[in-house]
């Protein structure tokens, strides 16, 4: 689901994917229809790739596109994922995001709000194609008394059930973040768990972040720039997950505490403000109200690293050898899970 350069922009949808195919076999259910219809139109407006290599005026754009096939043999080959039918065609849309993501948290507990799908089991966040859609829900759940927050969503994963495009949307951020989205997204088709939010996209980033650091240490990008770009990216996010961290550690050592729902309010704010200005610095060319908090969105960036420090382990404990780490990986979610 949701990540351009360190801001941990939500990735994938794919969740709702599922949700499709059991619409197209006629199970039913409120809003279903409307995800239907819009994973149809990815499947039915997308253009193979060839064709849209030649009719892209954009070069950026189209030099990302050319990239692709490439990208996804190193994904299979090296990082030891299976591409199928996902990723050979062209969705280019004007909108911000390909879907429009909710989540919802408590106010003074990090107690996300939660979705049940059949088969994906309970998930911490909900995604619409339709803007307005998301804003219904999202004010639906303020009125409740949640946070909420919304964000654009750049790709799409259904998992490798659908025939996945690659979208526009993907390409905002150059090729560094275009490597890492397409191997996030196909890393979920990989290994996923039912029911645990935290774990899947921890898992898929982390992946989407070693599998870009890997694709370019190949001879071919070692005059360019890139690894430059690479190395500078990784500085932001380590930057930025150190902020989240620290914001995310003393905001639930409060909100254990004794003090008044008053007094936790009050309180977290300071540390909100705090972490506003500490992510304005770092990214001063932003407009300064994207970083407006509240625990919605604290809880969606902590959500993908929540699982660094085990997936860190299982890496080093692979040899950085990645088809060795999707079984210790898998076998670790065996045991936490099961």
């Amino acid at each position: 689901m949701q990540k351009a350069d360190a801001r941990a922009q939500p990735l994938a949808a794919g969740i709702d994917a599922l949700i499709c195919v059991l619409v197209a076999v006629g199970v039913s259910g409120c809003g279903l229809t409307g995800l239907a219809a819009g994973q149809l139109a990815l499947i039915n407006r997308q253009v193979p790739l060839e064709r849209a290599l030649r009719e892209e005026r954009d070069p950026e754009r189209r030099a990302l596109l050319a990239e692709v096939p490439s990208i996804l043999a190193f994904a299979e080959e090296v990082v030891g994922l299976h591409v199928g039918r996902s990723y050979r065609g062209y969705y280019a849309t004007d909108q911000k995001g390909l879907t429009y993501v909710v989540t919802a948290c408590a106010q003074t507990q990090f107690e996300p709000y939660s979705w049940w799908f059949p088969i994906a089991g309970d998930v911490e966040y909900r995604s619409y194609w339709d803007e307005a859609d998301a804003q219904d829900e999202a004010a639906r759940l303020s009125a409740a008394g949640y946070d909420t927050w919304i964000s654009p969503s750049r790709a799409y994963s259904s998992l490798g059930i659908l025939r996945d495009p690659i979208s526009s949307t993907m390409m905002r951020d150059g090729l560094p973040s275009f490597v890492d989205v397409l191997i996030h997204e196909l890393s979920h088709a990989k290994l996923y768990i039912p029911g645990q939010t935290d774990w899947n996209e921890a898992l898929a980033s982390f992946v989407g972040e070693r599998g870009a650091e890997r694709y370019f240490e190949v001879q071919r990008f070692a005059q360019s720039d890139v690894r430059e770009q690479m190395r500078q990216r990784a500085e932001r996010k380590r930057n930025f997950d150190k902020s989240v961290e620290r914001a995310y550690a003393q905001l639930d050592a409060l909100y254990a505490s004794d003090v008044t729902t008053e007094r936790k309010l009050s309180a977290r704010q300071r540390v909100f403000d705090e972490l506003e200005r500490e992510l304005r610095e770092s990214f001063p060319s932003d407009d300064p109200t994207q970083w407006r908090m509240n625990n919605a969105r604290l809880v969606h960036f902590h959500r993908y690293t929540a699982n660094n420090a085990t997936l860190a382990e299982l890496w080093s404990s692979s040899g950085r050898e990645f088809r060795r780490f999707w079984q210790l990986a898998e076998d670790h979610a065996k045991r936490a899970f099961d």
